[in-house]
């Protein structure tokens, strides 16, 4: 009963239709975030996109990676976001939130965004359902695949009231959560092993927003928040 309440709760905030009253990109410039020099661009369309770089890893094999976070300059604790977003195939990337941006794996929560089919088969592996898109990351699988065919844009939504996280994609509820049920670090109500070194419980309830560059490219639009 308290999952369906859940679940009845955040169907509500959506069909309220939040006045979102604060557009933190429009497709005009990004004074919003903090980002390094050219890690993020503004196409003609009036999305933003992550840029690549040739680095060399450990073994001196050059390759592409990410250029780092385009992150809002404020912290949000309770609030709805709501954007579009486009994955190039094989692409994974994240939408963070109430994260600390110094360390935004342990130090925050992750919408993980992935092209799902062209993600596994590039890395040759099959990933739990509770890693991939539209996930809970590493705690809570979606209740299904709501993604759009890769190249296409998608609407999402986040909601975070105190403990409650849930997240919509296109128009359908993905997944929503109670936080104050991960009790215990590296491990999930359901008894999976996740990679968090705290109890999620015990995180804190704001911080910075972010949006992953990850080594693949991916484009965002029309990023709205209404703090609740």
């Amino acid at each position: 009963m308290r999952t369906l309440s859940f679940f009845l709760l955040a169907s509500l905030l959506a069909l309220q239709g939040f006045s979102e009253n604060e557009l933190l990109f429009s497709g005009k410039d990004l004074d919003a975030f903090e980002l390094k020099t050219g890690s993020w661009e503004i196409e003609s369309d009036g999305s933003v996109v992550c840029r690549m770089e040739r680095a060399k890893d450990k073994k001196g094999v050059e390759r592409l990676v990410g250029m780092g976070f385009l992150w809002t300059k404020r912290e949000f604790g309770d609030f709805a976001l709501s954007l579009e977003y486009k994955l190039s195939e094989g692409a994974n990337s994240g939408i963070f939130y109430r994260t600390d941006k110094n360390d935004p794996v342990q130090g925050g929560f992750e919408i993980q965004l992935m092209d799902n089919e062209g993600f596994q088969k590039k890395a040759k592996k099959a990933l739990p359902p509770r890693k991939l898109n539209a996930s809970f990351y590493d705690g809570v699988a979606p209740k299904g695949d709501y993604a759009k065919p890769v190249g296409q844009w998608n609407r999402a939504k986040l909601v975070c009231k105190g403990p409650r996280v849930s997240f919509f994609l296109n128009g359908q509820a993905a997944f929503s959560i109670n936080l104050n049920d991960w009790k215990e670090a590296g491990k999930n109500p359901d008894g999976t092993e996740n990679k968090f070194k705290t109890a999620l419980k015990d995180l804190p309830r704001s911080g910075r927003i972010g949006f992953q560059n990850h080594g693949q490219v991916v484009w965002f639009r029309n990023i709205r928040i209404n703090e609740l």
